[in-house]
């Protein structure tokens, strides 16, 4: 058990190389970076302040998805995808250090107004958790990815 929480802190306050490290534990659980040139379809998803709109989505398992996230809140916000265990971790190291910089393959970071891509594959069948970490954004910004078998 310590091991594992060493891991996780170690890949939240690592470099990219580290990260990359930490791939294969990542691809196992939720998938992968994704390759534009093989995007599925495309699921727009918008950040408010305290929800995300929608907050549930499906794909189906092998599916590259190209995610197109806008901020139409007011507050800086990210979308950080994930085992709840690992968005909670995340959330409680956003709390005790809000200053550190975060480079995760599974993050965007948005400032009001701001619309980005995220492109995903689904390399596994099962539930995928999304929120935003940031203090006081945690409780009530969470959406899920159903990744449905093919």
């Amino acid at each position: 058990m310590n091991r594992i929480i060493a891991l996780v802190i170690l890949a939240l306050f690592s470099t990219h190389s580290a990260a990359a490290a930490n791939h294969t534990r990542l691809e196992l659980d939720i998938g992968k970076s994704g390759e534009a040139d093989k995007v599925s379809h495309t699921i727009k998803l918008t950040q408010v302040d305290n929800m995300f709109l929608p907050a549930e989505v499906r794909v189906k398992e092998g599916e590259t998805i190209r995610f197109v996230i806008k901020n139409g809140g007011n507050h800086k916000h990210e979308m950080l995808i994930g085992s709840m265990a690992e968005l909670k971790k995340a959330a409680n190291m956003r709390r005790m250090y809000p200053d550190k910089e975060h480079a995760e393959a599974h993050l965007v970071q948005l400032e009001p107004g701001e619309q980005k891509e995220l492109i995903w594959q689904f390399t596994t069948a099962g539930t995928v958790d999304f929120a935003c970490p940031l203090p006081g954004h945690f409780k009530k910004m969470r959406g899920k990815i159903i990744v449905e078998k093919k």
